[in-house]
């Protein structure tokens, strides 16, 4: 039910006019040199500058967010060995004074609470295993063990602060059985939701829209317009959750990945 963000650290090397960034967190963490491209679109000439560009900078993986309305981006990219990783669904859910956010069913058992710090270890231990439909864990070139420590992290980070709060779904026995991080764009008055994942053994209880819907009533009282969330599109489960509370289909867009030989 996640989404990928796009640095989990939120830095990167850019110089004003480049084709593409160095994304160090990414990769100190995979062990390999990984950039992005900065624009979701691609021509040919552009291609070959990419090309320059990451063989002169030792990348090893590129990232690329593509549009999908432009036929030439998409060949382009096939021709020069992009493989495609991911689609990218966006979701937004639209506040107005009328539309107060549906309140969660009362689930048997289910206690929908803020993160305590006892909750850690089973949070990390859904995350490892929860989002196994993602890019990360699709792409073979990276490794198992990395895509499940992606995710352990980024939901250590969203209790540490990164997220303004964190939602557990726990048992009577206060055993977390699921979670959702949510960010708040004050500035921009908007809402985002980051990671929400819920126990395989607590599925098809209603948790997870729980969750959603416990996320939304807070989002609300934070005064922000717009909520959004990103998920992947073989992901129909999480796309239908998100329907069933209230969210739209935004954009679609293609997650490609490029290898690149290494050289000694």
């Amino acid at each position: 039910m996640s989404a990928k963000i796009e640095a989990i650290g939120g830095m990167s090397e850019m110089h004003k006019g480049s084709l593409c960034r160095l994304l160090p967190w990414d990769t100190e963490f995979f062990g390999c040199r990984i950039a992005s491209i900065c624009g979701d679109s691609l021509n040919e000439e552009q291609a070959l500058q990419i090309d320059v560009w990451s063989r002169s900078h030792h990348i090893q993986c590129l990232y690329f967010l593509a549009r999908m309305d432009d036929p030439a981006t998409i060949q382009t990219a096939g021709k020069h060995g992009f493989g495609l990783a991911d689609i990218r669904v966006t979701l937004d859910y639209v506040m107005h004074n009328s539309n107060q956010p549906a309140r969660p069913d009362a689930s048997a058992g289910i206690n929908i609470r803020p993160f305590q710090a006892d909750d850690l270890v089973g949070l990390q231990s859904m995350a490892r295993t929860g989002h196994t439909d993602t890019r990360f864990f699709k792409d073979s070139h990276f490794s198992r063990e990395h895509a499940e420590e992606l995710y352990s992290t980024w939901i250590a980070r969203d209790t540490e602060g990164r997220a303004q709060i964190v939602w557990v779904a726990a048992s009577m026995a206060n055993e977390p059985l699921g979670y959702i991080s949510c960010h708040v764009d004050s500035a921009r008055q908007e809402g985002r939701i980051g990671l929400v994942g819920v126990s395989s053994q607590a599925r098809r209880r209603g948790i997870g829209k729980s969750l959603v819907l416990t996320a939304l009533g807070w989002f609300k009282t934070q005064g922000v317009n717009k909520v959004m969330v990103v998920t992947q599109g073989n992901n129909l489960a999480a796309q239908r959750l998100y329907q069933q509370c209230g969210f739209l289909s935004r954009d679609l867009q293609i997650w490609y990945h490029k290898w690149y030989p290494t050289v000694d």
